[in-house]
C-alpha cells in the first residue's frame, strides 16, 4: 500500500464500438485495481449515434458525470489500490528522466470543446 493514505486516480478509459456500420456507441471501462490488465465495463451508451465524434463527446460527458472534481480526476480510496510492482515503478522513473519528445503546437479550438469532440455547455 502507499505510504500516504490518499485517494488514488482511477484508471477509466473511453472507447467507441461500431456494432453496425455508421452506428457508434461509447463504452467506459475501468482497469482492475489489482494491477492486472483486466477491464470491466462501467457504463455504455444506451443508444447508438451516427458519428464517432458524437459518440466520443457523449462518452466524455458520461465520464465527467463520474468525477466529483475535474481538476483531480476520478478517485478511489488508496486502500483499494496496490503499490505498482517495482518493475513498473522503474519504467515510470525512466520515462520521467528521459527528455520529452518534441511536440507540435496544439490546434486552436473554436469555442470550449471536450478534447475537440463537441462543444461543452
Amino acid at each position: 500500500m502507499s505510504a500516504k493514505n490518499q485517494d488514488v486516480l482511477r484508471r477509466i478509459a473511453i472507447h467507441v464500438e461500431e456494432p453496425r456500420s455508421g452506428s457508434f456507441e461509447w463504452v467506459l471501462s475501468e482497469a482492475d485495481s489489482h494491477g492486472a490488465d483486466q477491464w470491466k465495463v462501467l457504463k455504455r451508451a444506451r443508444k447508438a449515434v451516427a458519428t464517432y465524434q458524437a459518440s466520443v463527446a457523449d462518452g466524455l460527458v458520461a465520464l465527467q458525470s463520474l468525477i466529483e472534481n475535474l481538476d483531480t480526476g476520478p478517485r478511489a480510496p488508496a486502500a483499494l489500490e496496490p503499490e505498482p510492482p517495482p518493475r513498473q515503478a522503474h519504467k515510470r522513473a525512466a520515462r520521467s528522466a528521459a527528455p520529452a519528445p518534441a511536440e507540435e503546437a496544439p490546434a486552436k479550438a473554436t469555442g470550449r470543446t471536450a478534447f475537440g469532440f463537441g462543444v461543452l455547455e
